[in-house]
């Protein structure tokens, strides 16, 4: 061991001297406080036995300054005095000194002294190599991890978060975020929103993101329902999420066509639908456990669908929102929630708003949790003057194919045709950029036959004011106990000269309807979208077998 030996008297010096050399050790000699400072920083010592009073700085300055220093090392130092005042003793201890020795020096408490601080400075050493390792593994795995949060920010991607209906805030307590947030336009031309939140935050909570968002995604741009979306997740997550871990979700889908908004809550904190103009506030609640723990045979979709329009907002958050904490451990809670939202209801920005008050209740407190907030109102949406967000060369594909399918029975409540039949018909490229038509055209022709035909339901429940959710409702129990029917749908490609056409055939069970009646009703009495809609995209529409066959074509032009 390095030891630096400070003391102005020789003799004294010289006796420790050889005590410390018989032990081998190397020893640096100062006689002034000088002296001593700037051996110190010359030879780097691990251990100081440093005189308390000498001619020109006492031990005391010199213990204060040789601490103070930028050194990461800790060198102890042990103060040799001839002072017996318990005072004078202290203040060795308080301007830096870590033991101290009386004089005359005694060699086997020397001896003890130094023994008992190199195991010390040993075990300090030791620390700091852990701690250099651990700052190494430390800096590596956050470079990791950032790499990795670019990665993943790509693949789970927040879609239409960006359009101006759509107002968010995402605030995640640490690298990986354990909220999700996700949006999308469907082929239908509604907008599907998800808020999801896993258990805990960081990168444990975030590896159910991918698999959610590649699901949502890529379900929800073939046009499948929102119900087939959770349960395929659900499905997912159930099989790859770790014991403990599980995802609250909501989702909402607007219809700027029907007018109506579908909310389903598992697990999340309650919702809110907004009626700006009347001041009214629905809250959503829970009906349903956290997505990943429910087994696919036990899931249900049970939504709650209410009439959405120009005046309304929707409002969900995480629970990290609600469980936000002042500094005396109080949350800004849900009541704290809906007292903003109605004395703000008319701001335009209602999002931006609560996180204002949020950061004025939680003051310096720390972040427990992550903090997701979103807000939406009506989209603005038009299938005739739809934007061709797909170019490609022109390609046979399809061109010239048909196809057809047939539900019976109980597959009619647990299978949805139209977005299997949409991927055959885009196969030809040059029908991408009508698919957002096409799919509207098909939904509508499956749906008006399961609904109308095989299920017998009429679209004028709809214009009660609860309407929506005891047509959806009773859409639902009816499916459930469905044994008998059938929906058939067909589809022929055919080539023209400039283009081609879609021919589609579906043929159902049921009552049927008077195709000439309903089209000599004014366009205001007809309950959503429907006929009106297909005869605006279709080049011609007919009805045969009293209702229950109908056929409508549709004509594409490649320059279109």
């Amino acid at each position: 061991m390095k030891i630096l030996i400070v003391d102005d008297n020789k003799v004294e010096r010289l006796i420790l001297l050889k005590v410390l050399q018989q032990e081998g050790h190397q020893v640096i000699e100062a006689e002034t406080g000088t002296q001593a400072i700037e051996a110190f920083f010359e030879h780097s010592p691990s251990l100081v036995f440093l005189d308390v009073l000498m001619p020109d700085i006492d031990g005391y300055e010199v213990a204060s300054k040789i601490k103070s220093a930028e050194n990461s090392m800790w060198v102890p130092i042990i103060f040799l005095t001839s002072l017996t005042d318990a005072y004078d003793l202290a203040k060795c201890i308080e301007c830096g000194g870590d033991d101290f020795v009386s004089k005359p020096i005694n060699p086997i408490i020397i001896k003890a002294k130094v023994n008992a601080f190199s195991r010390i400075s040993n075990l300090y050493e030791t620390i700091e190599k852990q701690k250099r390792e651990i700052q190494f593994h430390n800096d590596h795995l956050i470079q990791e991890q950032e790499a990795a949060k670019r990665i993943f920010n790509n693949i789970a991607h927040r879609g239409c978060l960006g359009a101006k209906n759509i107002n968010y805030h995402l605030s995640p307590m640490s690298i990986f975020n354990g909220d999700l947030m996700l949006a999308t336009e469907t082929p239908m031309g509604s907008v599907r929103l998800l808020l999801a939140d896993f258990t805990g935050h960081g990168l444990p909570a975030a590896i159910g993101a991918l698999p959610t968002s590649e699901i949502f995604y890529g379900m929800s741009l073939k046009g499948y329902a929102v119900s087939d979306v959770m349960m395929e997740i659900n499905s997912r997550l159930h099989r790859v999420l770790p014991r403990g871990i599980f995802c609250c979700v909501i989702t909402a889908e607007i219809d700027p066509f029907d007018k109506t908004i579908t909310v389903w809550n598992a697990g999340a904190p309650e919702a809110y639908v907004i009626d700006m103009e009347n001041e009214n506030i629905e809250l959503i609640h829970s009906n349903h456990l956290p997505l990943g723990i429910t087994s696919p045979l036990n899931f249900k979709y049970e939504p709650t669908v209410i009439a959405f329009s120009e005046n309304h907002k929707f409002l969900a958050a995480t629970d990290g929102i609600i469980e936000a904490t002042n500094s005396d451990g109080d949350m800004f809670g849900g009541d704290r929630i809906l007292e903003t939202i109605k004395s703000n209801i008319s701001q335009p920005n209602l999002c931006e708003t609560l996180i204002n008050q949020i950061v004025v209740y939680t003051e310096d407190a720390d972040q427990g949790d992550d903090l997701s907030l979103v807000e939406i109102t009506m989209p603005e949406v038009s299938l005739q003057d739809e934007v061709q967000k797909h170019k490609s060369q022109a390609q046979t594909g399809t061109l010239d194919s048909a196809f057809s399918m047939c539900l019976r029975g109980k597959s009619l409540g647990k299978f949805d045709p139209v977005p299997m039949i949409l991927q055959n018909l885009v196969e030809c490229r040059e029908l991408i950029n009508h698919r957002t038509r096409l799919f509207t055209i098909l939904s509508e022709l499956f749906n008006n036959a399961l609904e109308h035909g095989v299920l017998g339901l009429d679209s004028a429940i709809k214009n009660d004011k609860d309407g929506f959710a005891k047509y959806y409702q009773l859409r639902t129990d009816k499916l459930t106990k469905l044994k008998e029917g059938f929906v058939e749908v067909k589809f022929d490609h055919r080539p023209l000269d400039e283009g081609g056409e879609v021919v589609f055939d579906v043929i159902g069970t049921g009552s049927g309807f008077n195709l000439e009646e309903v089209l000599n009703k004014p366009k205001n009495s007809f309950s959503g979208r429907g006929l009106p809609l297909l005869m605006d995209l279709c080049h011609s529409l007919e009805c045969f077998d009293e209702g229950r066959h109908v056929k409508a074509v549709y004509r594409w032009n490649v320059e279109d």
